[in-house]
């Protein structure tokens, strides 16, 4: 049986490209939590051999996504709403931070990412989760991009790829993808008013963390 290689876009190496490929599928949740990562799956699939696969399974440990279990090897980390919670927790303080420095936008700087907001309602309301969530992605790293620091939106970053999960399973109750909310963070900030933003953006990111929180416990009494 012949193994066909699947080339990932940037990806430079067999570790990159396996990496690359199961952070995706995490993320996406094609690999469930809890899920286990067998290593001759994941070369089967990646078109990699053992070797580099057990090193993007490493890498992926050290960024929390998956865990090793002695004995029975790796799986991805399962979701926790305390994890969640204190995810959340450590976002609010770093985005409402980044907000407050971020410099003044330009109006067609605002027009944009109005633009970019009517492109993700629309990918909202065809149920283009991908899409929305790339949207979603480049609309916040585009205000956290303001700010005069290049530790911040780099240490954003590590939070959002272990809050995409939780984000996903917010999606299913947000069926307006959180529009208003993001419009009034881009309004206040297109006036000047970093402060404001930066409170709508707080509120903004408490209801996601709520609605994951609720989801669970009904899921939780269900059972």
């Amino acid at each position: 049986m012949t193994t066909t290689t699947t080339r990932i876009d940037g990806a430079s190496s067999l570790v990159d490209q396996v990496l690359m490929l199961t952070r995706r599928r995490i993320l996406s949740g094609e690999y469930a939590p809890g899920s286990r990562l067998p290593v001759h799956m994941l070369a089967g699939e990646s078109g990699a051999s053992l070797i580099p696969v057990r090193e993007a399974l490493r890498i992926l440990e050290a960024e929390r996504l998956v865990e090793s279990i002695p004995n029975r090897g790796a799986r991805v980390t399962p979701l926790s709403l305390d994890d969640m919670e204190d995810l959340y927790s450590v976002r609010i303080l770093l985005e409402t931070d980044t907000l407050r420095q971020a410099r003044p936008f330009e109006p067609d700087e605002v027009a944009a990412l109005t633009e970019l907001l009517d492109r993700m309602r629309e990918a909202v309301s065809v149920d283009d989760i991908d899409l929305v969530m790339a949207l979603h992605r480049q609309y916040h790293f585009a205000l956290y991009s303001r700010a005069d620091s290049s530790w911040m939106p780099y240490i954003i970053d590590i939070l959002w790829k272990h809050t995409e999960r939780y984000q996903r399973l917010a999606l299913a109750f947000r069926h307006d993808g959180a529009d208003l909310e993001h419009r009034s963070v881009l309004e206040a900030l297109a006036l000047g008013d970093n402060e404001r933003a930066a409170d709508d953006l707080k509120s903004h990111l408490e209801t996601t963390a709520r609605l994951v929180r609720e989801a669970h416990q009904g899921s939780a009494s269900a059972t």
